[in-house]
């Protein structure tokens, strides 16, 4: 059965050394995120769990989903079949199964009994908002005009004891809110906490809107996720063995200063106004664990990069017959090598990508022989390829993201390309560097360090 503890036993079980538990007190502002840094800074991204966390009865779960690896591992691949395991997988959706009840549902708050207060209160970064947020949010809500069920992860600020900001860029959600908006209705959603890493990438699958996310959950996992009618919002579905659930309205009137915060792209997004979040209950597995996902680092960026990564291959191949791969390596920046069959062709995919939402701002493509998820050979392929007045291309007056320090309030942006392939009219002869490989091949280090 797939949940938070399933996955976490199996870390334990099956990759020891990438599961790190903390026994003593550790202070819920600022001592997470500091501690994270610190394994960042020796190369290691493991998954921590608090388990004494100040103030809070519930221990904290923590990067999670922070390595390419650890998600193969939930995907049961190879970890060079990822990408493509997730494609097929999500290829193949499954509706998910409705049940009478669920682990979910062992304790239940309702309405005054309520207090989001008795969960972590996580702060992380100096310059964030005092306010505690609940990073790790997976938001349910359906759509008032088709009913399809929506799936997205949104921050929420805790406010007061029953209500929270929740901070809407773009998207779907969004979307539905702006529906609701028109009727005159409050929204209805539903926050599921502590989840399997297939449902975060199910929950963060980038595809069009009338795919729901719990098929394309069900499609990962390879059946049916099992689920239940929320109390208080029966027309919505959570995971049934899901940690927490927390149940409500997003207000059409109430607005709340939201933030600062400090987002994916490693800075503050400022404070904003966002909707008002009025939490009618919460309902949690016995010896619930608190998932939390510190903003900024490896497993904020990481989590959306897969989805995003296939959606884009998919565009990309509308343009280009042979696409070797695709990377987002940091924010707002996607990496494609490809086999081209002319010099226009690089330009044509650029254009083509970058206009695929506010999340692409950079686009750098490269030739075959570049891995676009090494940095190095991106970078060398950019400085030897590229003649900036011939192979740069500049977008201005573009949609991007708020959370772009360099945008304008409203995300406007310029947007860039950057055309990294050998030019196939080039005045001179180029090979690159490389022994012969019957000589590479016969290399063995491991005879070497021995002596």
């Amino acid at each position: 059965m797939h949940d938070l503890r399933s996955f976490l036993d199996r870390v334990r079980s099956e990759r020891a050394p990438e599961m790190v538990e903390v026994h003593r007190e550790v202070q819920p502002r600022y001592e997470t995120t500091a501690i994270l840094t610190q394994f960042e800074r020796r190369m290691r991204s493991p998954v921590l769990l608090f388990r004494n966390i100040a103030g809070a009865t519930f221990p904290v779960v923590t990067n999670v989903c922070g390595s390419r690896g650890r998600l193969a591992l939930a995907m049961g691949c190879p970890l060079g079949d990822l990408g493509r395991t997730f494609r097929e997988r999500c290829a193949r959706p499954m509706p998910p199964e409705v049940a009478s009840t669920g682990p979910v549902h062992e304790n239940v708050r309702l309405g005054t009994d309520v207090d989001l207060r008795a969960l972590p209160q996580m702060v992380y970064h100096q310059d964030d908002s005092p306010h505690p947020y609940i990073t790790a949010a997976m938001v349910v809500v359906r759509d008032p005009e088709s009913r399809r069920a929506n799936l997205s992860y949104h921050r929420l600020m805790i406010v007061v004891a029953r209500k929270t900001g929740i901070f809407m860029e773009h998207g779907h959600l969004l979307e539905v809110f702006q529906k609701h908006v028109r009727a005159g209705r409050d929204m209805p959603i539903a926050v599921i906490l502590g989840a399997h890493p297939l449902w975060s990438l199910g929950a963060l699958y980038s595809g069009p809107a009338d795919v729901e996310e719990y098929d394309i959950i069900g499609g990962l996992q390879g059946r049916p996720l099992e689920t239940v009618n929320c109390l208080t919002c029966p027309d919505l579905l959570a995971p049934s063995r899901a940690e927490f659930t927390l149940e409500g309205s997003v207000s059409i009137n109430e607005r709340i200063e939201e933030g600062p915060f400090g987002e994916f792209t490693g800075v503050s997004s400022g404070k904003t106004s966002s909707p008002a979040f009025n939490v009618g209950a919460m309902t949690y597995r016995n010896d619930a664990i608190f998932q939390d996902i510190v903003s900024g680092h490896a497993e904020h960026l990481l989590l959306p990069s897969l989805g995003l990564e296939a959606r884009l291959l998919s565009v990309a191949r509308t343009v280009v017959k042979h696409v070797r791969g695709i990377g987002m390596p940091v924010p707002l920046t996607i990496v494609v090598s490809i086999e081209k069959s002319d010099n226009n062709e690089p330009r044509r995919l650029i254009e083509k990508l970058l206009d695929c939402g506010i999340h692409v701002k950079h686009v750098v493509i490269t030739d075959a022989s570049v891995d676009p998820g090494n940095l190095r050979q991106v970078l060398t392929a950019v400085s030897l390829n590229t003649q900036a007045d011939r192979d740069v291309y500049i977008y201005g007056n573009q949609q991007g993201s708020p959370c772009d320090p360099s945008a304008l309030e409203n995300g406007q942006t310029a947007k860039m390309g950057i055309d990294g392939t050998l030019s196939q009219s080039g005045n001179r002869s180029v090979a690159a560097n490389a022994v012969p490989k019957e000589i590479l091949d016969a290399v063995n280090i491991d005879a070497i360090l021995r002596g």
